[in-house]
């Protein structure tokens, strides 16, 4: 099992992404196993990454990554057909101002209703645009991240071994890096 870290996973899963940029997935989810770390399932039509990210909390965190053996169809499934895919999305500036516009005066208003009426237009907006492979200088939105409770790739044995596995190699790491870590 060849586990690829931080800046190395990013820039294998980019180049994969940018190779061909429908019908990905990003699912964030609490650990099954109780380590204290977040689970991720990144995936694609071709692949599925199971990753260990030490916190969702902080701009640079650690992350480390294997390639698993797990049909990329059973995640659709379980996310519903609604959901947008993950992936790059070239914005028109305007409809962004439009809606940041629509967002400050809804905090003003604290309107239940019209909250669900922006998520709703927000995930239209976001569900028409084609995923992209991002260029530099253009405006983008990148999402959606999929938060969970539970992995919703499934917890089989071999993934629970796939998450210890990691688990460790992210503890050991931290370790290394913070001599104080527990």
């Amino acid at each position: 099992m060849e586990i690829l870290e931080d800046s190395t996973l990013a820039k294998y899963l980019f180049g994969r992404y940018s190779s061909n940029p429908k019908n990905w997935n990003f699912i964030i989810s609490t650990s099954s196993h109780r380590d204290g770390f977040f689970d991720a399932t990144v995936s694609s039509t071709d692949e599925v990454w199971q990753l260990k990210i030490d916190s969702i909390y902080k701009p640079r965190p650690m992350v480390l990554g294997t390639k698993v053996d797990i049909d990329s169809i059973k995640i659709e499934r379980r996310l519903g057909r609604g959901m947008a895919p993950f992936g790059y999305r070239k914005l028109d500036p305007s409809i962004m101002m439009n809606l940041l516009r629509q967002l400050s005066e809804e905090q003003y208003s604290n309107a239940t209703a019209k909250e669900v009426e922006l998520n709703s237009q927000f995930n239209s907006i976001l569900g028409s645009l084609e995923t992209v492979k991002p260029v530099n200088g253009k405006s983008y939105a990148y999402g959606p991240f999929v938060y969970t409770e539970q992995n919703l790739a499934g917890p089989d044995e071999s993934q629970k071994e796939v998450a210890e596995k990691l688990a460790s190699k992210l503890r050991n790491d931290l370790r290394r890096r913070y001599a104080s870590y527990g």
